[in-house]
C-alpha cells in the first residue's frame, strides 16, 4: 500500500474502533502520570525547575483523549493542542475532555505529517503510541521535531520488536485467513478470536495473552488495535536511536 492508502486504514480502524476505550468521566481521571506532568518530566530530563509554567504541550496521535486528558488536568497552566488521523476518535476525545472539565484544549484532524499547519512551537510533544503506526516513523519524527521549541521536551512510545513476536504471528495469521476482508476490522477480530478459541490452552501466543492481556482484550477496540492494526514497525535499541537521531533529537531519559 501507498502511504496515503495506509493512512487511511489507520484512520478507518480507529473510527471502526476508537482507541483508547477507556470510560468517560465527570470529573478529572484518577491516578497520576509524571511523565505527563510538565514540572516533573522537565526535572527528570535535566535536573532542574522549568522557569515557566505556562507552556504550550502537543499530543500527536491523542486517540480518544485519554492521555490529552491527564495532560489538561495535570498542567493547570498549559494550553494543550491534539491531533489525530481518525475523525471519529477526535469526537471521542472531544467529548472525554468536555465530561470532566478539561477546558484548555483544542483539537484538530491533522495528520502528523501535516503539524506544520498549526502555527508555533511546544515546549512539551506527547506521541505515545503513534509513531510506530506511521507508514513513515522518521517522517513523523522529524515533522514534529520542528515544532519542539528550543529547550522543550518529546515524549514518544513505540514498540519493542522482542515483546511482540507472538503478536506478530497473530497479526500474520489473522491477515492470511481474512484474505480479501483484510481491512474489514470487525472481521478481523471475529476471525482473530476464532483462532484463540481454537489453539490448546498451553499454546504460546494463548498463555502470554492470558498472562498479559487477556482482561483489556476483552474489549474489541483492543483487540483490534492490538491483532488487526493495518500498520506496525517495532523497534530495537539500534532502530529507536536511529529514529530519534533521523529527527536531530538527544535521548535524555
Amino acid at each position: 500500500m501507498s502511504d496515503s492508502q495506509v493512512s487511511a486504514a489507520v484512520a478507518k480502524l480507529y473510527d471502526t474502533y476508537p482507541f483508547p476505550p477507556e470510560p468517560i468521566l465527570d470529573e478529572p481521571p484518577p491516578g497520576y502520570n509524571w511523565r505527563w506532568n510538565w514540572l516533573a518530566a522537565y526535572n527528570f530530563c535535566t535536573g532542574r525547575k522549568p522557569q515557566n509554567q505556562h507552556i504550550r504541550i502537543l499530543d500527536a496521535g491523542c486517540g480518544s483523549g485519554v492521555g490529552t486528558e491527564y495532560l489538561v488536568h495535570l498542567n493547570p497552566y498549559a494550553q494543550v493542542v491534539g491531533i489525530d488521523l481518525s475523525a471519529g476518535t477526535l469526537e471521542v476525545a472531544k467529548k472525554r475532555c468536555e465530561s470532566s472539565g478539561a477546558d484548555r484544549v483544542e483539537f484538530h484532524h491533522l495528520s502528523i505529517y501535516d503539524v506544520d499547519k498549526i502555527p508555533g512551537q511546544f515546549d512539551l510533544i506527547n506521541c505515545v503510541g503513534v509513531l510506530h503506526h506511521l507508514p513513515d516513523p522518521i517522517r513523523g519524527i522529524q515533522s514534529l521535531a520542528k515544532k519542539l521549541a528550543p529547550g522543550g521536551l518529546m515524549h514518544i512510545f513505540v514498540y519493542g520488536e522482542l515483546g511482540r513476536w507472538e503478536i506478530q504471528l497473530m497479526q500474520q495469521a489473522i491477515a492470511l485467513l481474512q484474505g480479501d476482508k483484510r481491512g474489514n476490522y470487525q472481521d478481523g477480530v471475529h476471525i482473530g478470536r476464532k483462532i484463540f478459541a481454537s489453539l490448546p490452552e498451553n499454546n504460546r501466543i494463548v498463555k502470554r495473552e492470558k498472562e498479559r492481556w487477556a482482561m483489556e482484550n476483552q474489549r474489541d477496540e483492543c483487540f483490534a488495535d492490538m491483532y488487526v492494526h493495518p500498520q506496525e514497525t517495532d523497534y530495537n535499541i539500534d532502530t529507536l536511536f536511529a529514529l530519534i537521531d533521523a529527527a536531530g533529537l538527544d535521548f535524555v531519559g
